[in-house]
């Protein structure tokens, strides 16, 4: 019973072996690795390092996927070869890379030479030099040989190569001698020995130099023959001078020798030893010392002289009191009168929001120096150095004004006075940039691409426009120009402005009425456009007209200006300030919120109105205005969203309101 068990246990057995090769040999590839170049191949060991399979002769049988195979042969470099088999693979190519030669390169020649292979420098180990196999330019560099180049061709593979060549000379000898001998001898800084010295030396020109302690170094140009043996006279060499250092205080103090300029503190000297020379020291700001010296050759002589500063006396004052600096340091403030050191230094005349005076100065004690700084303010020094006129990018032309005085408002017996036209008289210091222009529709739609529509006029004032997208286009002018924006915008939105910005914005409703109204004479102001009294002149501006009388019900009776709506900015005269349409055409935003606030007195400085508000101000009359209400300059209106009526220009400071305070 129990033999029968072990016939069927084995009869399975063969059954399942069976089994797992026809499996195998079912899915099983056999693939034929060639191995290159043949040299290679005919000793080439091959090992299955990742992956199932086996060698069959000249193939492997493997199940298809990624292997890995180690191949190697004596003479060239062993390879890790990634394959992956599939239904295809029938032939897979390995290429091995030869090991360099073992090379000796013999030139018959005991000097040192450099040997370059295709251009690098090679250096032999254990005697060989290892070259990789092929065709190599062999490369010998030494000056005492011609040049040499030849072509070998190494085997490599480990093979030992003995290649044997000859140098052609290029050179000849010299003798040389010196007194007293023991001279070091150097070539291009390279030494070569002490004389009496037998030197090879290349053909033509050579400079040698000899150098021993306590004589002066000596050149000789010596040119040479080839295959010539040349000797000279023994070189005297001639004995140093004596030696002298020479310090002083101040350092960097001129040094002159016997009436000769030497050079410069701290610095040695060689001189003519065992006599007397004059040792004269001088800089600027000091007084020059003369001094008997005498040096020998056996010994290092030094000297430290210091000398006495020269001092002479200055006057500073200035037309406001002000600090006083020289370079980095705080002298006083003005008026200062007292001795400065003799020496070249800038005088710095300093006020807060004043431009800074500067001078320079050299102090003598023979005479006496003043100075006077007649400061200016940072505001009128900026004025002074900017263009009456500028073109923006967007192309408004910005006036340059500098304004002064306004009183703003109405005095309640002026005929068509509102009660929002409270008086408030300001003084304006900061001048400012004012385009002489209303923005036109063509200027505006460079900041909103859609704007321009069939109807729209391209040189007529922009309107229907809301003060946040007035502000919003003035930042966005500042941005194209490089300067800080005027209003903080957070989604859209102004939530704020910097008084400290240079950077485009509206006009504030003082600076808008000092450039309407003012005459720059003393308290006179205009009370409209044209003057001070009516008729209107004819055809002054763009009002309501005889033109709009079918459309407005309130019209100027016998008056025509041609326009019967807006018309292109500049069609009028502008004022004396060189500004167009401030009056007529259209309404004007300017930058302060609205309020109304009681008469006063008192004199605000660059008033710029409350810092928050619902609406802004608008100013100026338009070309709907017939009322002598309206066409006042004192006028005032308040709006948010525009209108068919109102417009905007633009303005900027030359610096920051926050500047003064």
């Amino acid at each position: 019973m129990m033999k029968l068990n072990i016939r069927i246990i084995i009869r399975l057995s063969l059954l399942f072996i069976t089994i797992l090769i026809a499996i195998f040999y079912f899915f099983a590839k056999g693939v034929v690795i060639e191995i290159s170049p043949s040299s290679a191949a005919a000793n080439a060991e091959i090992k299955l390092e990742s992956g199932l399979g086996f060698k069959a002769g000249n193939r492997f049988i493997f199940f298809p996927g990624k292997k890995i195979l180690q191949v190697q042969s004596p003479g060239f470099y062993s390879e890790s070869h990634e394959i992956f088999v599939d239904s295809s693979s029938n032939t897979q190519l390995i290429e091995l890379t030869k090991k360099p030669g073992k090379v000796s390169l013999d030139f018959e020649s005991e000097i040192d030479i450099r040997i370059f292979v295709d251009g690098k420098e090679s250096f032999p180990i254990s005697g060989f030099h290892l070259i990789e196999a092929g065709n190599r330019l062999i490369e010998v560099r030494n000056p005492l040989y011609l040049p040499f180049a030849e072509v070998i061709s190494v085997n490599g593979m480990d093979q030992i190569q003995t290649f044997n060549f000859k140098l052609i000379p290029n050179s000849g000898t010299l003798n040389v001698a010196t007194s007293p001998s023991g001279a070091e001898i150097y070539k291009d800084e390279i030494y070569l020995g002490k004389t009496p010295l037998q030197l090879d030396l290349p053909v033509g020109l050579n400079k040698l130099t000899f150098k021993i302690n306590g004589y002066e170094d000596f050149v000789l140009l010596e040119n040479i023959d080839l295959g010539k043996l040349k000797s000279i006279e023994p070189i005297q060499l001639s004995l140093l001078p004596g030696k002298l250092r020479v310090e002083s205080i101040p350092e960097n103090s001129k040094i002159m020798i016997d009436d000769t300029f030497k050079g410069f503190t701290p610095l040695e000297i060689f001189l003519e030893p065992e006599i007397s020379h004059a040792l004269s020291i001088s800089a600027e700001g000091y007084l020059t010392k003369i001094k008997e010296i005498t040096v020998d050759t056996k010994s290092n002589s030094s000297v430290l002289i210091e000398l006495d500063k020269e001092y002479g006396n200055v006057s500073i004052d200035s037309n406001i009191l002000s600090d006083i600096y020289i370079e980095d340091t705080l002298l006083g403030k003005t008026p200062f009168n007292g001795p400065l050191h003799a020496v070249n230094q800038t005088i710095y005349v300093k006020q807060k929001n004043y431009r800074t005076y500067t001078s320079s100065i050299k102090p003598n004690s023979s005479f006496d120096i003043q100075v006077f700084a007649s400061l200016i303010s940072e505001e009128e020094a900026r004025f002074n150095e900017s263009p009456s006129e500028y073109s923006t990018k967007a192309n408004h032309t910005m006036k340059l004004l500098k304004p002064s005085m306004i009183e703003m408002g109405a005095k309640r017996s002026e005929i068509g006075q509102r009660a929002n036209e409270t008086i408030r008289r300001v003084k304006l210091t900061k001048p400012f940039y004012l385009s002489i222009h209303e923005v036109t529709n063509l200027q505006y739609s460079q900041f909103k691409n859609n704007h321009l529509k069939p109807e729209t006029k391209e040189n007529h004032p922009v309107v229907n426009i809301s003060w946040n997208e007035a502000a919003i286009y003035c930042n966005w002018l500042s941005s194209q120009e490089g300067f800080t924006n005027f209003y903080k915008v957070v989604n859209g939105n102004v939530i704020g402005m910097n008084f400290d910005s240079n950077g485009y914005r509206l006009p504030t409703e003082s600076e808008w009425s000092w450039t309407a109204r003012s005459e720059d004479k003393k308290n006179v102001y205009l009370k409209y456009p044209w003057g001070n009294s009516m008729p209107i002149p004819k055809s002054f501006a763009n009002f309501a007209d005889e033109s709009s009388k079918t459309k407005l019900s309130l019209y100027i009776s016998n008056y025509s200006d041609s326009f019967e709506k807006t018309a292109p900015v500049g069609s009028f005269t502008p004022n004396k300030k060189g500004i167009f349409d401030l009056g007529g055409n259209v309404s004007e935003y300017v930058n302060d919120f609205y309020s109304i606030q009681p008469d006063s007195q008192e004199i605000y400085v660059n008033f710029l109105g409350p810092r928050t508000g619902n609406s802004h101000v608008i100013k100026g009359s338009n070309w709907q205005s017939a009322s002598n209400t309206q066409l006042r300059y004192a006028y005032r209106d308040k709006l948010s969203e525009g209108n068919e009526i109102t417009g905007f220009r633009i303005a900027r400071w030359l610096i920051g309101i926050k500047n003064e305070e």
